[in-house]
């Protein structure tokens, strides 16, 4: 079973064992989304105008500032969900458990968005999930 978050932009499936929660705060936020396990979240940004191509995307992403902790493990772009996509991965290892984060990212009409997953612990299985959310993003 799952859920569907949607707005006037965009629309995606979640699984029933995440919780849409507040965002109101966050600049460039669209959603964010707790698993019930506690050790994950996905946060959705849209940046306008900043889709200008994949390429110029993969660049300011890879060129966003990081703590020094922060590993960028593998930077590419592909096809997932059958859109475009920059995949971005990268581990820091000063927390314990260890934090990883994916990042799916995207263009649709000059903007740009970005799917950003954060898990704590080395094999989470909240990752399907998070897949799950971003192969079934539409746009409107």
């Amino acid at each position: 079973m799952s859920n569907i978050f949607q707005n006037d932009e965009l629309s995606f499936k979640y699984p029933n064992n995440w919780k849409l929660v507040e965002a109101k705060d966050i600049e460039n936020c669209m959603a964010v989304l707790d698993c019930d396990s506690k050790f994950s979240r996905v946060m959705v940004f849209k940046y306008p105008e900043e889709g200008l191509s994949m390429d110029y995307l993969k660049s300011a992403i890879e060129d966003i500032p990081r703590e020094s902790s922060l590993i960028v493990e593998d930077s590419h772009l592909t096809i997932i969900g059958n859109k475009e996509t920059h995949e971005l991965i990268a581990k820091d290892t000063s927390h314990n458990p260890i934090l990883n984060t994916h990042s799916l990212s995207t263009i649709n009409n000059r903007d740009a968005f970005s799917f950003n997953f954060l898990a704590f612990g080395e094999d989470t299985p909240d990752k399907d999930g998070f897949m799950m959310m971003y192969k079934t993003l539409e746009f409107k």
